[in-house]
């Protein structure tokens, strides 16, 4: 009998308590959730595509991510892609417009495209607004009555030939945001001083060749600027009147005695030293 008392007790005392309170107590926790690789990827991705998007809104005041192929009319300009794509306008004063419209949304306009007012004799000054950051090949090539432009601070990037024989362009300033300038660019324009801002690090073959009145060039860039030379053509030639490059003081010997720069080695000197 003490037997069996004795192992009743040991069963009893090892069956589970049954209450709420101890299921409670025992019942384990569950694991957080976490963020796999591929949705972590996707999260990043949504973000810099946001990020790009105000951005550009910022950067460019309207949308610059317009990927239609849609042409849209505004005056005398045609645009597509935020690009103007064509002018057939006869005015002398040439405003570019901001922005153009597509279901009431605005786009801003940020180039001008391949030959755009190539030729046209009507023009005596144009503005650009300043999201322009390219201008294309030969875009104001052959306008001869242009004198003036206002170029907007953003441009990166003039095309080949981009003012090549506007004979009555007399003076311009360049962007600062301008990364080099392309070959002919200026050939025959009636500019008498060019200052090239600092981010300017290359100039193309025949750049200002036959510019007959230029006098006076500011070259900034904080080394030797990359150029092109040939027998027949270089940066500054067939310019008769230039007198003087101003570069910065620590390059001016360098300027004189690099391989494509030596040409113009007596005209060299040092910015600050104008009125040396």
């Amino acid at each position: 009998m003490i037997d069996k008392r004795f192992t009743f007790k040991r069963q009893s005392s090892s069956e589970p308590e049954t209450t709420n309170e101890t299921e409670t107590k025992t019942k384990p926790a569950k694991a957080k959730k976490t963020i796999s690789w591929v949705e972590l990827i996707v999260i990043v991705c949504c973000g810099v595509f946001f990020l790009f998007a105000m951005t550009s809104r910022i950067l460019f005041e309207y949308r610059t991510d317009d990927n239609s192929n849609l042409e849209v009319v505004v005056g005398s300009c045609t645009f597509k892609n935020n690009e103007l794509i064509k002018y057939d306008g006869s005015e002398a004063d040439v405003v570019i417009p901001d922005y153009y419209e597509i279901d009431g949304e605005k786009y801003g306009v940020t180039s001008i495209a391949y030959r755009v007012f190539y030729g046209n004799s009507n023009i005596k000054s144009i503005t650009m607004p300043d999201q322009i950051v390219k201008i294309g090949l030969f875009a104001f090539r052959e306008c001869k009555n242009l004198e003036s432009i206002r170029l907007s601070n953003k441009v990166e990037t003039l095309g080949d030939s981009c003012f090549w024989n506007c004979s009555s362009l007399a003076e311009i300033n360049l962007s600062t945001s301008l990364k080099k300038i392309e070959p002919y660019a200026f050939w025959n324009t009636a500019i008498t001083t060019i200052d090239i801002p600092e981010s300017v690090s290359e100039i193309g073959l025949g750049a200002f060749n036959k510019c007959s009145q230029l006098e006076t060039v500011y070259i900034r860039h904080n080394s030797v600027v990359k150029t092109s030379f040939t027998i027949v053509y270089q940066a500054f030639s067939n310019c008769p009147n230039l007198k003087t490059i101003y570069v910065p003081a620590e390059l001016v010997e360098q300027y004189k005695t690099d391989t494509n720069w030596s040409l113009y080695s007596d005209k060299f000197q040092a910015i600050g030293e104008e009125n040396a």
